[in-house]
């Protein structure tokens, strides 16, 4: 592999699976990032999206009821 084609490769890496999450509104998103303990745990990735990794879903799930919210279960 030519050396400019290498160092291409290692400009983006899989960093595994996540958890993403719509709010209903941007207000919700924003809230629930800047609460100290749910910010803490997941990542802002647009208007209404929020990011969290799996091992984090049990204490983020914690961190909402304590901001009034729930995050149903999967079915």
């Amino acid at each position: 592999m030519p050396a400019d084609a290498a160092s291409h490769t290692e400009k983006v890496r899989d960093l595994g699976t996540c958890h993403l999450l719509e709010c209903v509104a941007e207000a919700q998103a924003v809230m629930i990032a800047k609460g100290r303990r749910a910010g803490a745990l997941c990542s802002r990735i647009g208007p209404r999206h929020l990011m969290v990794a799996p091992d984090d879903l049990p204490a983020f799930r914690t961190a909402l009821l304590k901001l009034g919210c729930v995050l149903p279960a999967r079915p």
